[in-house]
């Protein structure tokens, strides 16, 4: 194994992606303006930066703001709001007219999406991968990339070796879903294992997975998004292994945190992704954990996504914030900061992560062998932000937990998912 990853060839590359597994966090912070524009002379010296996530990924925000607050007199106050808030927060603030410099959001809301300022400039002047910027209808970058994330699978080691039950650690050698499934079973009897496996309440978790069974996952043509056989054929299989006791329903249907469960030693594996990483290599102590391939059906595929910086306009602190922006994206700012909260970087950059390379390194192949069908989910999920008639929440998610209650079919469930990003 390489002593560094390399994260290079990805923007030449066309995912098979789409949007909707990047939540729609949008909007507000109350009084989070204030701060931010202030204004001595000579530009504001404190700008807001709301995100949410940075103690989950080791302070890697708080680090770049400290850095910059040295190099430059600048104090960036991070505000981290809990996911759940992040979208009520700062559609708040844009209705009140007090919006922050700057935030870390993982969608674009229609309420602020035309108060952004343009990063053209800094997006070209810094690389960024041009596989990862969408240009607004009038021409601008209203956000760039922070940090690349990937769908991936983590397997709890200690149980698959009490349970002496193999696991591929190639993805030329991944399992099939089949050979997942009776894996984590085996494990769950002969180890003793409460379920055999759990995946994240997400859309964009299930969406990977009808990648792998072959599925474009809804993706948009022209103007509308169709379905397949092969979406269909993944919620099916999907509802089979949550109704025979491979995965727990609790996680679906009630919101039982997949990530807690995992860490508790009970389950054999994890579907999730490369934001765990940091997390788990902190905090699981109990046992060994380990990435491992995705397992496929048709074809070995995962899901992309990630955060945007992002910088309001006409608070005061328009400039500076932009300052901050092209500092945080210079490579030795950068890759810092990716090493220390465990991302992967949207630009061409050798990183040498302190932890977990080999983890890091599974899924740069992983990313680079992608064979998804479907749209570039990071490119969608700003493009949406301006369409006319947006969509909101996860449809896939909220029609698959009816379909795992027993209210509904597969092909019910794709049908009232296809309508309602149509906008039905």
């Amino acid at each position: 194994m390489s002593e560094k990853t390399r994260i290079s060839s990805i923007s030449r590359r066309q995912f098979g992606l789409t949007a909707f597994g990047l939540s729609a966090l949008a909007t507000g912070l109350t009084a989070c303006g204030g701060s931010s524009g202030g204004g001595s002379e000579g530009g504001a010296k404190t700008l807001q930066l709301v995100l949410s996530g940075d103690t989950n990924q080791g302070g890697a925000f708080a680090a770049a703001a400290k850095k910059y607050q040295e190099a430059t007199g600048i104090t960036i106050e991070v505000v981290d709001v809990p996911t759940a808030d992040i979208t009520t927060k700062l559609k708040n603030a844009a209705t009140a007219n007090d919006l922050p410099a700057l935030a870390r959001v993982t969608g674009l809301d229609p309420l602020w999406v035309n108060q952004l300022q343009d990063l053209s400039d800094i997006a070209q002047s810094r690389g960024i991968d041009q596989n990862f910027l969408q240009e607004s209808p009038d021409g601008i970058i209203p956000a760039i990339p922070s940090d690349l994330t990937a769908v991936g699978l983590f397997v709890n080691k200690s149980l698959f070796d009490k349970a002496g039950v193999s696991y591929p650690t190639d993805i030329a050698q991944a399992w099939t879903w089949d050979e997942f499934v009776a894996a984590v079973n085996e494990v769950r009897e002969k180890a003793g294992a409460k379920y055999g496996f759990v995946m994240d309440r997400s859309g964009h978790r299930l969406r990977a997975m009808m990648y792998e069974f072959g599925s474009t996952a809804f993706a948009k043509e022209g103007d509308k998004y169709s379905a397949d056989d092969e979406a269909v054929e993944t919620l099916e299989y999907f509802q089979k292994i949550n109704d025979d006791q491979t995965m727990p329903k609790s996680v679906w249907l009630s919101g039982e945190d997949g990530n807690a469960m995992f860490k508790s030693g009970q389950v054999a594996a994890y579907y999730s992704g490369s934001w765990q990483v940091a997390d788990f290599n902190k905090n699981i102590k109990d046992f060994e954990w380990l990435s491992v391939p995705l397992p496929k059906k048709e074809v070995s595929a995962t899901n992309l996504g990630g955060g945007f910086m992002i910088a309001f306009k006409d608070t005061g602190a328009d400039e500076e914030a932009k300052k901050f922006i092209d500092w945080f994206y210079e490579d030795a700012n950068y890759t810092e900061f990716a090493k220390l909260g465990g991302y992967l970087p949207v630009k061409d950059l050798q990183v040498e992560y302190p932890f977990q390379q080999a983890s890091f390194e599974l899924y740069q192949k992983q990313i680079a062998g992608n064979e998804a069908k479907g749209d570039n989910a990071i490119k969608r999920v700003v493009a949406e932000a301006y369409a006319e008639t947006p969509f909101s929440g996860d449809p896939l998610r909220e029609e698959t937990v009816k379909m795992l209650s027993g209210s509904q079919d597969a092909r019910t469930t794709v049908d009232n998912i296809v309508k309602l990003y149509n906008g039905a």
